[in-house]
């Protein structure tokens, strides 16, 4: 809230936007990213929680006013802002995070419009991306109003990820108790089956070997909603055996590869924030402390990317990963929005661990 990263300044006509970093070598920020910004409203929701704040509100809305003008303009939720290029690609990813933090805006304020723009970016996806085995088409290219897939980049595939896309119509359904929501997210968490091999990691797209820790976890974090709504044993199951995966590839220094299987080679911040929380919820579902030893391993590694500086801009956030080079592994130096706000979350529930319980960290979980 002080780095810059949101546009908190009402004369601009971004405000409300979130950038995706802030370069420290450049000295800029990253282009203004209308996912990062529905994480972010999600994020003002559970720190609300913690502490009953009119900024935090405020904000929210500022945020979620900034979504969906970017809606209406566009007729759907574009990648980004960015003043050097034309973006014409929207994601499902996107779409869904985006409505989820629409969804938070409406339970933190209560002003039906949030609720009415999450619920008409869902029904968009209904009609256009969620086929009727819950597999979700990665993109939509506006200029054309095109679906499409391409094996350019994971993230224009079909993937794992995709299972977390569950979570807004999980919400939308203890929102407004509408059947049809429900029926989708659990037809999303179906795929589940599609991408966990045998000896439970999870696949980033269902012909491939290539193992992502980040998406791995999204994939859980669908499936953590998805058993907090329905009770289903079986997303409970798989999280576990995933998380028993992950946590024999520990590094030494605490860390957990973000590549398996693949010529990328990064230590990253953003998804051992994720597996954080993950790990927490479960020793919350399972009423024990089985996960407590090594959600600290993962924490004490997460402290070594976090930035302390006299700057502002820099102060508080966290890097966003080790990149291997040709003198081994170097810091990143970029302050990164979402992983601070992974982080943010994964701390605060580390630190409460004894009071907190399943219940009231779930419904928080971005």
């Amino acid at each position: 809230m002080t780095s810059g990263l949101f546009v908190s300044d009402v004369n601009n006509k971004n405000c409300g936007g979130v950038h995706s970093f802030y370069d420290e070598k450049e000295n800029q920020y990253g282009f203004l990213y209308p996912e990062i910004t529905g994480y972010f409203i999600s994020c003002l929701r559970f720190l609300n929680n913690q502490h009953n704040d009119e900024i935090f509100s405020q904000y929210a809305k500022y945020s979620s006013n900034w979504l969906i003008k970017i809606y209406e303009k566009y007729g759907a939720i574009i990648q980004g802002i960015d003043s050097n290029s034309k973006n014409t690609f929207s994601y499902s990813f996107d779409s869904a995070i985006c409505a989820k933090g629409l969804l938070d805006c409406y339970e933190l304020n209560n002003e039906k419009k949030y609720l009415d723009y999450g619920e008409q970016i869902m029904n968009d996806l209904i009609a256009e991306a969620i086929g009727s085995d819950g597999s979700v088409k990665p993109f939509k290219d506006i200029s054309t109003n095109k679906y499409q897939e391409s094996n350019q980049v994971w993230y224009k595939q079909e993937g794992c990820l995709h299972i977390k896309t569950a979570i807004p119509f999980f919400q939308s359904y203890k929102i407004t108790t509408d059947e049809k929501q429900l029926k989708i997210g659990e037809k999303i968490c179906k795929k589940i089956n599609t991408y966990q091999n045998s000896d439970g990691s999870i696949k980033l797209h269902i012909n491939s070997q290539i193992i992502n820790l980040h998406t791995l976890c999204y994939a859980l974090e669908g499936l953590l909603y998805g058993f907090y709504v329905t009770n289903n044993e079986d997303y409970h199951y798989r999280c576990e055996r995933a998380v028993d995966w992950c946590l024999n590839q520990i590094n030494d220094d605490g860390s957990i590869s973000l590549w398996f299987n693949s010529k990328y080679k990064s230590k990253a911040a953003y998804p051992i924030s994720q597996l954080i929380r993950i790990l927490i919820l479960l020793d919350k579902i399972n009423n024990n402390s089985k996960y407590k030893p090594q959600t600290k391993i993962l924490y004490e590694f997460l402290k070594t990317l976090h930035g302390f500086h006299s700057d502002p801009k820099i102060d508080g956030g966290f890097y966003e990963e080790y990149y291997k080079s040709l003198f081994g592994w170097k810091k990143r130096m970029r302050l990164n929005s979402w992983t601070t706000m992974f982080a943010l979350q994964g701390i605060n529930w580390l630190e409460n661990y004894d009071s907190v319980t399943f219940e009231n960290t779930i419904k928080y979980l971005y």
